[in-house]
């Protein structure tokens, strides 16, 4: 299968199930709501944690309630991700969803809770290290990035092959280096999306109050979505009977 062929399943899959995958993405917006609570700032239509002022500027007070804000919205953003799976799956496979398949998706998202929550908490110690010791952010941004192109595939096989969490990660990185070329091009188009909307955002701030906001809006409704079904299909195309 070539990846003309994975874009013309992706946006056929995302365009049938538009109204659908809308509604389980909605939760992306009260994720966003969440995430203002936090000590972060706002970049490339994103938010990004400030680690710098966690032990600085933080009470214990703040500290308990952004955490409490951030496993919700961790695992809002878990329930989203497998839900989305679970449609885009249901219909490739021309499979309806049985009472099984419904009752797996707390399992899921309990496990793909883990997953995230395990990586966020390796990310933040090593930059705290490297926050005590004074020591460059890059090897914490590098590692960062490293941990989330390994579990980059995780949804797919959490949802679709209904793997453990360790075989997940696993299956992840196989198809990341069996399906290299793909992988190269959705972080081409996933870079492409995010800077466009941001550069939209930027040309219409000066007339559109919060527009910065807006942006992440956008890019949590309408790109993430977007961005998720394409891995399904890269990841389905390893299957050589889907077409």
């Amino acid at each position: 299968m070539s990846f003309s062929e994975v874009l013309s399943h992706t946006f056929e899959a995302y365009n049938k199930n538009f109204k659908l995958i809308s509604f389980f993405s909605f939760p992306f917006a009260l994720v966003f709501l969440l995430s203002t609570k936090f000590e972060n700032f706002i970049s490339l239509s994103g938010i990004f944690l400030r680690y710098g002022s966690i032990q600085t500027d933080i009470t214990s007070l703040d500290a308990l309630i952004t955490l409490a804000v951030f496993l919700l919205s961790l695992a809002i953003f878990s329930y989203t991700l497998v839900a989305i799976n679970l449609v885009i799956k249901s219909q490739r496979t021309l499979k309806r969803l049985t009472h099984y398949e419904h009752e797996k998706i707390e399992a899921n998202t309990i496990r793909m809770f883990t997953v995230f929550l395990f990586v966020f908490v390796i990310t933040l110690l090593l930059n705290l290290f490297l926050y005590d010791y004074q020591l460059t952010s890059s090897i914490g941004l590098f590692m960062s990035s490293l941990l989330s192109i390994i579990i980059l595939f995780v949804p797919q096989a959490l949802v679709i092959d209904d793997l453990s969490i360790t075989n997940s990660v696993y299956m992840s990185i196989s198809v990341i280096f069996r399906r290299f070329a793909f992988f190269l091009a959705f972080l081409a188009i996933a870079v492409f999306l995010i800077l466009l909307n941001t550069a939209i955002f930027i040309e219409l701030s000066a007339s559109i109050p919060y527009a910065r906001y807006l942006a992440v809006l956008v890019n949590a409704i309408l790109i993430l979505p977007f961005l998720e079904v394409l891995k399904v299909q890269i990841y389905l195309s390893k299957y050589t009977v889907l077409k």
